[in-house]
């Protein structure tokens, strides 16, 4: 506007002699314009010989200036004046943005939300009357169609398909008219990546795992001193537990990784969202969304959950089961050319009998043996955990449930007797006490340490006091 009106109109200066008819901005009155009607002499006994020019400004109203005035004023002064010329120093777009950009941007939300002729859809806003009219008949057709697929994931594009929209409204708007609709039924769930593309879901088709988190994924929190040693802290960084992490941390994005299969997430068919594992997932703020894993040797497909409320990843129980996968097998996942699936797989061998930790429930608790098992992979034997009967195990957590200290108190015991010496390994301690009461490894160790039953006897070995 400026830059228009400095094209068209002249500066008003008390110095400069004007003309009737010629457009004027002023640089005092917020440079506002007006227009010379009528001239007259201007008389003041001090000053010399000046004139009086009327001007019509933009509402109308008239005022008289000063005009071919010679004597000092702040408006002459031609340095005062120069950041209004082209050749002055004036601020970029983008300048102006990032100085009150976000400031302008919140009054226009504010001042939007109280009219109702326009519709906000996420961050952006619509003319509500150009938008295509979504009615039942149209949800209950989507709801079909989804059905018809399992319920889903399809996306609005396929959605709309079947519908039957009017044709004269553009195929964008029809998008934002139904995503719009579907995120106001409960029946629709939103599983939309964060690449702009909407995509829904049948609520009531999702796996009630989705929902709810399972029962050997409910945390137990240690709730006395957690001031571990360092070299506790450093193993259980080490160990990069879901629960651990916060959801919005920063993740560093990985081309694949490798991460040891816990028993809670064995038995729930899950694994654990971790700051690991995260660095080959797709980047995701919703609440659940389905991707694609993919074996990669069969090539086989399965759909998997990523549910933030929990930080796991549901549907791998039958993977599981297929390739006989104890607690404590090395798995791997990596990146695929197509970023919504993620390769999956474990560090294969031909199949032997080893000598492995089983544990089972006898008369309510807690118990290990070692005994002969088949084995086609390979897996981290501190932290293998090898279970016959899983539901005995889960008897065993429900009808007895366990607070940290008191799993390391009943766990401790169970893996020192399969040892010659008596030692219990850190990492083993927190694989086992996850075995009747889901903790972290922080949580693990501070209930060991703080315990005072247990000593340190060095990389990160513990023996029971002898005082005990």
């Amino acid at each position: 506007m400026l830059r228009r009106n400095l094209e068209h109109h002249t500066i008003y200066q008390p110095k400069k002699q004007y003309t009737i008819g010629e457009e004027l901005i002023f640089p005092a009155l917020q440079l506002a314009p007006g227009r010379v009607v009528e001239q007259r002499p201007g008389h003041n006994p001090e000053k010399a010989p000046f004139d009086v020019i009327m001007v019509e400004m933009a509402d109308g109203k008239r005022s008289e200036y000063a005009a071919n005035y010679k004597w000092p004023h702040r408006l002459n002064d031609d340095n005062v004046l120069a950041t209004l010329s082209e050749e002055g120093e004036q601020a970029t777009p983008e300048q102006l943005y990032e100085s009150y950009g976000a400031r302008v941007a919140e009054v226009i939300d504010a001042t939007l939300v109280k009219h109702s002729d326009f519709l906000r859809i996420a961050n952006e806003w619509f003319l509500r009357a150009l938008m295509a009219e979504v009615n039942i008949g149209h949800l209950n057709l989507a709801e079909a169609v989804l059905d018809m697929t399992g319920g889903g994931p399809l996306t609005t594009g396929v959605i709309l398909q079947e519908l039957g929209l009017p044709p004269e409204i553009a195929g964008s708007v029809q998008e934002i008219s139904l995503n719009n609709a579907l995120a106001r039924d409960d029946r629709f769930d939103n599983v939309s990546l964060d690449d702009g593309t909407s995509a829904w879901f049948l609520r009531r088709l999702e796996p009630p795992e989705v929902r709810t988190i399972p029962a050997s994924l409910h945390p137990t929190r240690f709730q006395g001193d957690k001031n571990i040693s360092a070299e506790l802290r450093a193993l259980a960084e080490e160990l990069d537990d879901e629960l651990a992490r916060g959801p919005d941390a920063p993740i560093e994005p990985q081309p694949s990784v490798e991460l040891v299969l816990t028993f809670p997430h064995r038995r729930a068919g899950t694994l654990g969202w971790s700051s690991r594992v995260a660095a080959v997932l797709p980047s995701t703020n919703k609440p659940r969304l389905p991707i694609n894993f993919q074996d990669r040797v069969t090539g086989k497909q399965l759909v998997v959950w990523l549910v933030r409320d929990g930080l796991y990843i549901y549907g791998l129980g039958e993977w599981y089961r297929q390739n006989d996968l104890p607690a404590g097998a090395y798995l791997e996942l990596s990146r695929s050319a197509e970023g919504n699936v993620v390769l999956i797989d474990y560090k294969r061998r031909r199949p032997k009998r080893e000598w492995v930790r089983v544990a089972a429930s006898r008369e309510g608790h807690l118990r290990l043996e070692t005994a002969q098992r088949a084995v086609a992979c390979e897996f981290d034997e501190l932290m293998s955990v090898f279970v016959d009967s899983p539901t005995a195990l889960d008897n065993l957590r429900s009808d007895h449930p366990r607070d940290v200290m008191q799993a390391v108190r009943e766990a401790f015991p169970e893996i020192a007797k399969l040892s010659p010496q008596g030692n219990v390994h850190a990492r083993t301690l927190y694989a086992v006490v996850n075995v009747i009461t889901r903790a972290t490894p922080l949580d693990v160790f501070a209930a060991l340490h703080t315990n005072g039953a247990y000593v340190p006897v060095g990389d990160n070995y513990w023996h029971l006091s002898e005082s005990r």
